[in-house]
């Protein structure tokens, strides 16, 4: 790339940033529905498990629903903010694993969870469009054992509260949401549009359904934790050796949980948008700039 080129490129950019930054936005508000799916260690694929969409298992699928603003600043950027509540779930009687079926450990959990994206909109139709950002999450896995319902969190079943090096994991971990949409209806700047988004939630966490390492002594986890919580731990029924003694494998901690969301979402203007960028005074002033439309 030549010395012009480079300068071209970098006024390019400097004249794009100033542009943006100097438009009064163009505000929506947002209305998201969908389905949830988890990616973690339970359930999942016959043969080894991964955190990808291969390791789906439909019958946990659940729900996911939310709310939010986002700001365009042009027809092709825009920052957005959510808060979405989701139910995620796992089941190790949903895969045709023998190890992972016969551990035999569930949960359900819900989910809060609040964001903070860039979206970009290539091309020239704008219904095409890519987002990422950063959030944080509330989780809280439970289960099911007999009538009852448990908090999984509070009996420590991989020896938080005696392991020194096992503290309780918080309720709360950021995550790295990504993910693409299409508009399905595109209202432009002055209208309502409905788009389909699929959003990948990537975590900071293993323990979104309570299984990350290894079996711990029960007869430690019951003096310190009770004997509900071994209960909780161990609810295999495998007749292999050793399957669930201290140190055998109950979860994977090298990958980290995630759940993503496959949603329809509304998006409305607020007020009637004069000059707010997409043909008003904001974006008329840039015609009038020296700034390069393109290199």
């Amino acid at each position: 790339m030549g010395v012009i080129s480079k300068y071209g490129l970098l006024l390019f950019c400097a004249c794009t940033f100033f542009t943006v930054a100097a438009q009064r936005p163009k505000i929506y508000t947002q209305f998201n529905v969908g389905n949830s799916m988890f990616l973690g260690d339970l359930g999942g694929r016959p043969s080894i498990g991964t955190h990808g969409p291969q390791d789906l298992n439909l019958a946990t699928m659940r729900y996911s629903v939310g709310a939010g603003l986002k700001l365009a600043f042009t027809p092709g950027v825009a920052i957005k903010t959510n808060i979405t509540y989701a139910r995620v779930a796992g089941d190790d009687k949903f895969t045709r694993n023998p190890e992972r079926n016969q551990r035999n450990l569930n949960f359900f959990s819900p989910i809060v969870n609040t964001t903070f994206m860039l979206e970009l909109s290539p091309g020239e139709s704008k219904r095409l469009y890519m987002f990422a950002g950063v959030g944080l999450f509330y989780y809280e896995p439970k289960t099911r054992m007999g009538e009852n319902k448990y908090r999984l969190r509070d009996y420590g079943t991989e020896g938080q509260y005696f392991l020194s090096n096992k503290e309780p994991y918080r309720p709360t971990a950021m995550i790295f949401p990504f993910g693409l949409g299409y508009k399905i209806k595109d209202g432009g700047s002055r209208g309502a549009s409905l788009s389909i988004e699929y959003v990948m939630n990537k975590s900071t966490t293993d323990y979104i359904d309570d299984v990350s390492t290894q079996y711990v002594d029960k007869t430690l986890l019951a003096n310190r934790n009770g004997a509900v919580a071994v209960q909780l731990m161990d609810r295999s029924f495998s007749d292999i050796p050793g399957f669930s003694e201290p140190g055998a494998i109950r979860g994977d901690p090298r990958d980290l949980d995630n759940f993503s969301f496959l949603q329809l979402v509304y998006s409305a203007p607020i007020g009637k948008g004069r000059g707010a960028g997409f043909g008003g005074k904001n974006f008329r002033r840039r015609a009038n700039t020296r700034c390069p439309d393109r290199f």
